[in-house]
């Protein structure tokens, strides 16, 4: 996983909005899960929905 190190400008709630459309697009065609997945496709993302949980 990247590390990242300048603070992200987006909202926890924008992370939701789009963790959520990125769930409902995902399609399972190996045993990765979706949010394995995210954490490796949208790292930002998944770093401001990791701080906010």
């Amino acid at each position: 996983m990247k590390r990242i190190s300048e603070k992200p400008k987006i909202s926890p709630q924008e992370a939701e909005i789009h963790y959520q459309s990125s769930k409902e697009n995902y399609t399972i065609e190996s045993a990765e899960s979706h949010l394995a997945y995210y954490r490796e496709k949208h790292p930002i993302y998944y770093a401001v929905l990791l701080q906010n949980v």
